[in-house]
């Protein structure tokens, strides 16, 4: 028999697994103690029916264990049915009483332990404490068959008379109802939230794309970021290399790898010249041909072996700087003359270990002719090379016949000797500086002066042997002399500047500080010397104001003038400014500012 209700509703008691059937109408309610009563009274319904008689049908579904569709008629108030287990049986009448719980008697409910919570208890009870009432649903919802009873029970159910058409029950509270829709509401808010926060650690967890920002760089032609790239130093040009893939490709240009340039003291530049020359060994294994300069200054960690390595991989090279590598011998430099048949500018400033520049022995006993046996070094510094000795220098000249630009500043062990090898067999020699060698006497500049007019530059300061008769010699074979420096040598006098005067007129720089010259040197300087661009008279004692107006004078193109520790006046100061307009005058007075 169906059975239309108000509101139904099952909730499954999770403190004690029962399954609770409440069964709620508009006509009472009862919360005590958490549970839900209502009370049904049929409209046939007369005054002799008892109202403490109750009638309440249960079935059981053994196999799901949830309360069936079947309807619970309650005529008197009762706390709740239970569909769980069977009621029990009254063993006088059959008839099944369900008035008491079925947690009464000896049995008491097991509680669960405070570690074991479950949120649905909370809920539960929450439920429980408040009305839910389900008016929205129909009364069709409800439906019950008499055959799926069992028989047992409906002797029991027709010894009652029930009601046929029970009242469509509908209850509607606007509390209740308005404190559901915001609990719906809150739970709404929470799930959205909950939601939103796994989205940002989904959207965070992946990783960020880059964004390639157009760069002022990204508008630069090839042809201007490699001209940029060539004023680099190799270390940084390899640091732009991994940049990005652009600078990866303009980097290692072959027109950037003409030249190799290392100015660091940490760097290993064996290993860093080993994989450059591998590198850069584009059509050939073995060989870079590319590479015609490389520059290593201050780099204290080469060795023999990194001037082997370019040795053997760049036949091409023409320029070499090495300069202040303590670690370089003989050997390696005669590797590098040896099969670097085209180097011309060899620089070894700062090198205590080499001796001398020639061939290995291996090339000179396969060297058959003359010109095999030569190096056509065109440049040489050995500047502070203080190891070399006369016979080391007699060797280079013999095999460096070639020179033009010879620089031996401070190799304080040659001589004579080594200066006379010099003027025999270097005839091309232009520039030539023996600077703070002071074996050096009058006998080996006289042996300089066999260079003839070849010579333009000479630098014999601090040679304190070199006197009149040296210079003299020197003005009389050399007339194309463009730059002398006799700083320091104090036997040096009027004398030789007038002969130096007469015979190189074309003389643009002069030092002679320090020396013995007097106001007449410098008045046939004057007359004869206009082209005069640079003039040291430091320390020199016997100048006078007659002897610089006279200077100011004629030699109109003078740029800078060294009056320093000179007996001077401010005429003589202001007629070197009015005369030389661009004159750069340095000296001590500080009056003549």
């Amino acid at each position: 028999m169906a059975l239309s209700m108000g509101t139904l509703e099952y909730r499954q008691f999770m403190q004690y697994d029962r399954l609770v059937f409440f069964v709620e109408t508009d006509d009472e309610y009862n919360f005590e103690d958490g549970s839900s009563t209502s009370t049904y009274i049929p409209e046939n319904a007369t005054d002799d029916t008892d109202p403490n008689q109750t009638c309440t049908d249960s079935i059981n579904d053994s196999s799901s264990g949830f309360a069936s569709d079947a309807a619970s008629h309650t005529y008197s108030k009762t706390s709740m049915s239970t569909f769980k287990g069977s009621c029990s049986d009254s063993s006088e009448s059959g008839r099944v009483s369900c008035r008491e719980p079925l947690w009464s008697g000896t049995k008491t409910p097991t509680h669960r332990e405070p570690n074991h919570y479950n949120p649905r208890d909370l809920n539960m009870q929450y439920r429980m404490s408040t009305p839910s009432p389900m008016s929205h649903k129909s009364s069709s919802s409800v439906k019950t068959t008499s055959s799926n009873r069992s028989s047992s029970k409906s002797s029991h159910i027709s010894s009652h008379k029930l009601p046929t058409a029970p009242p469509v029950i509908s209850y509607k509270n606007p509390a209740y109802e308005y404190q559901l829709d915001k609990h719906i509401e809150e739970i709404q808010y929470n799930i959205k939230r909950i939601e939103l926060q796994d989205g940002q650690q989904y959207i965070s967890s992946k990783p960020k794309s880059r964004h390639h920002k157009p760069s002022l760089f990204d508008l630069v032609t090839d042809d201007v970021i490699v001209n940029i790239f060539s004023n680099l130093p190799t270390d940084q040009l390899c640091r732009c290399s991994r940049v990005c893939n652009r600078w990866y490709r303009l980097s290692w240009d072959p027109l950037l790898w003409k030249r190799i340039v290392i100015n660091s003291e940490k760097i290993n530049v064996d290993k860093a010249l080993k994989y450059l020359t591998k590198r850069l060994s584009y059509n050939t294994p073995t060989v870079c041909v590319i590479v015609e300069r490389i520059i290593l200054t201050g780099c204290e960690k080469l060795t023999n072996k990194g001037l082997h390595t370019i040795a053997k991989r760049c036949p091409e090279l023409r320029h070499l700087e090495i300069q202040g590598c303590a670690n370089i011998t003989n050997d390696s430099l005669f590797e590098i003359a040896s099969y670097c048949v085209n180097l011309e500018y060899l620089d070894t400033t700062g090198c205590p270990c080499v001796t001398s520049v020639s061939l290995t022995t291996q090339v000179l006993e396969q060297a058959t002719a003359h010109h095999l046996r030569q190096i056509y070094l065109r440049f040489l510094d050995m500047t502070d090379c203080y190891a070399l000795e006369d016979e080391g220098l007699q060797t280079l000249t013999l095999h460096c016949t070639q020179l033009q630009h010879l620089y031996l500043r401070r190799c304080v062990r040659i001589g004579d000797a080594g200066v006379q090898a010099i003027g025999i067999n270097c005839p091309y020699i232009k520039e030539l500086s023996i600077s703070d060698c002071r074996k050096v006497t009058d006998y080996g500049v006289c042996a300089l002066s066999k260079i003839g007019d070849n010579l333009r530059y000479l630098s014999v300061a601090k040679c304190d042997k070199v006197s009149d008769v040296g210079v003299i010699q020197l003005a009389k074979n050399c007339r194309k002399l463009r730059y002398l420096n006799v700083r320091g040598c104090e036997a040096v006098s009027d004398d030789a500047m007038d002969v130096l005067a007469r015979n190189c007129t074309k003389l643009k720089s002069l030092d002679i500080g320090k020396c013995d010259v007097t106001d007449e040197g410098l008045q046939v300087l004057s007359h004869n010397c206009s082209q005069l661009k640079k003039l040291s008279l430091k320390s020199c004692d016997a100048i006078t104001d007659d002897g610089v107006k006279c200077i100011a004078k004629k030699c109109r193109h003078l740029e800078q003038l060294n009056i320093q520790d000179c007996h001077l006046t401010v005429d003589a100061y202001r007629a070197v400014k009015r005369y030389c307009k661009k004159c750069f005058i340095e000296h001590t007075n500080p009056g003549f500012y």
